[in-house]
């Protein structure tokens, strides 16, 4: 996307500037500082950060923290548009691994909802967030999508699973 994407930091309800609601209609409000509410962090520029709890990432409002906070970086592979870095590591706590199991359970539904273009999307943040965390309770399902999937998938998935095995 040649504009970084729309989903971004400041068309989520979890920036406190945009009081629950998600769009654009608080956008322009400086009364209220860009904070996210479920990282607890000061966004410093709200057009330009991302995350996989996005409105348009999770539909249905998911105040567990999914994945890194990312940032506009350097141009993406295609030459085109922005990349995005890992801002703000995910936090690591029984609850957000739990909840990426829950995700990653129902993954091939979640790879057919998710049509936001601007990558990385909702499956690839799960498969990446196990395999840093090196969550070996999900090796067992990683594999098996390993095998299973689509190419593009599968190999998010074998580099899951190779962060899982390795030895520190």
């Amino acid at each position: 996307m040649p504009n970084g994407g729309s989903d971004f930091c400041g068309t989520c309800w979890f920036n406190r500037r945009n009081r629950g609601e998600r769009g654009y209609s608080r956008a322009g409000d400086t009364d209220v500082e860009a904070y996210c509410e479920i990282r607890d962090v000061l966004i410093e520029n709200p057009f330009w950060t991302y995350c996989a709890n996005h409105p348009h990432r999770r539909p249905h409002r998911d105040p567990i923290p999914i994945g890194p906070i990312m940032r506009a970086g350097e141009g993406n592979s295609s030459g085109m548009g922005y990349g995005r870095e890992v801002w703000i590591p995910s936090p690591d706590t029984e609850e957000v691994r739990e909840h990426l199991f829950e995700i990653l359970n129902r993954l091939p539904t979640h790879l057919a909802a998710d049509r936001y273009p601007a990558r990385p999307g909702l499956a690839e943040v799960v498969l990446r967030q196990l395999g840093e965390f090196k969550e070996r309770r999900a090796e067992k399902r990683i594999r098996w999508l390993s095998e299973n999937l689509p190419e593009s998938w599968a190999s998010v998935a074998q580099e899951a699973l190779a962060k899982i095995r390795a030895e520190d």
